[in-house]
C-alpha cells in the first residue's frame, strides 16, 4: 500500500490515520468477502503473517506442537522514503493448560502486545490483549479451536510537527500563527474485542498439516476519536487464512501460506511458499532451511516479498524484505521495508502415550 492510502487526512482529527494493511486468502472465499459491506481502518499487519498468528486469530493461541511459545515481530517500512518511518513490534505468548483425564482437549491462555507508530505527529497505537481458546480433537489427525481475545488500546499523536492552512500567510509558512484546530486531547484509551474459528489438519505419519480459519476482531466497535462529543466507531475487520504444508520427501517440505484482511473499504492481500530443506534431522538437534516468498496486493499497490527462515528444535527466525512494486515505488526506489520474525517454544515431557486418547499436535 502507499503513503497516501495508509493514512488519511480527516477533517475531525487533522491528522494522519492509519489505514487497514495485511495478507491473501483462500481463493474460494475472496468473492464471499467482496459481498461484505464497506466497513475504515487502523490495524497493524505483517508480512510474514504466518509467523503472527494471533495477530490473525485469537483461535490460534497455544495450536502449536509445544506446551509454551514466545514470539515477536517488527516491521519498519519506507525509511528511505519518509523521515518518520511506519514502525510495529508485536509480541505473543501463550501456553497449554489440558483437563485432568482429558487429554483430547485443552484450553490456551496468551498475552499479547503490540505497538506501531507512524507519520510526522507520530500517530500511534498501543495495545495489551489477553488471548483464550479451547480446543477439542475430534480425531488424531483433525482439530477445532474457538478463541476470544480483549484488547486494551492507548491511541495518540504529537500535533507538534503538524502543519495546517490557517498558518499560512500569502503563500508561507509561518509556525506563530494559530492553528484553529482542538488539540485538548491528544490521548485516548478504548477496549476491543475478537473472536475466531480455527481448523488444525495433521497426518500422523509424516509432517503434512494444515491450519485454516476465520476471525472478526473489534466487533464492539469502540469509539477512536480524539474529540469529545464525536463517535468514530473502528471499524471491524475479517480475517481469513489457509497455511498448508506437505511432505514431498524425507528431507523436503512445501510450505504455502495465503491470508486476506477486509476492513471498511480496504483490502489487502498476500500469497506465497517455499521450499524447506531439513538438513539434520537427529533428535534435538533438528535443523531446516526455508527459502520462499510471497506477493501482495490491495487497493492501493502491492510488494513482492522475498523471505528466509532459519528452524531450529525449538526456535525459528524469520527474515523477510518488501520489495515496493507500485505506483509508489517512485519515491520509494522499489524499497518496501525489513521485517523479522523470532519464535522459541519449549514442550514438557509428554505425557506417556497410553494414557492419551490421543496425541494433541
Amino acid at each position: 500500500m502507499n503513503a497516501q492510502s495508509r493514512y488519511s487526512l480527516t477533517q475531525n482529527e487533522h491528522i494522519l490515520k492509519r489505514t487497514f494493511t495485511s495478507s491473501l486468502s483462500l481463493w474460494g472465499v475472496v468473492l464471499l468477502l467482496c459481498t461484505l459491506s464497506q466497513l475504515n481502518a487502523q490495524d497493524i499487519h505483517f508480512s510474514q503473517f504466518y509467523n503472527a498468528p494471533l495477530s490473525l486469530n485469537p483461535a490460534m493461541t497455544a495450536v502449536h506442537s509445544a506446551d509454551v511459545s514466545f514470539a515477536a515481530n517488527y516491521r519498519n517500512q519506507w525509511n528511505e522514503a519518509i523521515s518518520n518511518p511506519y514502525s510495529t513490534l508485536f509480541f505473543a505468548a501463550d501456553k497449554k493448560f489440558y483437563f485432568k483425564g482429558k487429554y483430547n482437549q485443552f484450553v490456551g491462555g496468551g498475552l499479547t502486545f503490540y505497538w506501531d507508530e507512524a507519520g510526522d505527529a507520530s500517530l500511534s497505537v498501543a495495545q495489551i490483549g489477553l488471548n483464550g481458546s479451547y480446543t477439542y480433537a475430534l480425531d488424531k489427525e483433525n482439530f477445532l479451536s474457538f478463541g476470544l481475545s480483549l484488547g486494551f488500546n492507548q491511541r495518540s499523536f504529537k500535533p507538534g510537527e503538524l502543519t495546517f492552512g490557517s498558518q499560512y500567510n500569502d503563500g508561507q509558512f509561518d509556525p506563530s500563527r494559530p492553528t484553529n484546530e482542538d488539540f485538548s486531547n491528544t490521548s485516548i484509551f478504548f477496549a476491543n474485542a475478537a473472536l475466531g474459528a480455527n481448523y488444525h489438519g495433521q497426518k500422523v505419519e509424516n509432517r503434512s498439516q494444515m491450519d485454516a480459519g476465520v476471525a472478526l476482531f473489534h466487533f464492539n466497535r469502540p469509539n477512536q476519536s480524539f474529540l469529545e462529543g464525536d463517535d468514530s466507531p473502528l471499524p471491524m475487520r475479517v480475517s481469513f487464512y489457509f497455511f498448508p504444508t506437505i511432505q514431498i520427501a524425507q528431507r523436503f517440505d512445501l510450505h504455502f501460506a495465503g491470508s486476506a484482511q477486509f476492513q471498511s473499504s480496504y483490502f489487502e492481500a498476500l500469497a506465497g511458499g517455499g521450499l524447506r530443506i531439513h538438513i539434520s534431522q537427529k533428535r534435538t538437534k533438528e535443523f531446516a532451511l526455508q527459502l520462499g516468498g510471497g506477493y501482495r496486493f490491495n487497493s492501493f499497490g502491492d510488494a513482492i516479498i522475498p523471505t528466509v527462515q532459519f528452524i531450529g528444535n525449538n526456535w525459528l527466525l524469520g527474515l523477510s524484505y518488501d520489495v515496493n512494486v507500485s505506483d509508489f515505488k517512485a519515491a520509494t526506489n522499489r524499497q518496501g521495508g525489513p521485517e523479522i520474525a523470532l519464535r522459541y517454544t519449549i514442550t514438557n515431557v509428554p505425557v506417556p502415550e497410553e494414557l492419551r486418547i490421543c496425541k494433541l499436535f
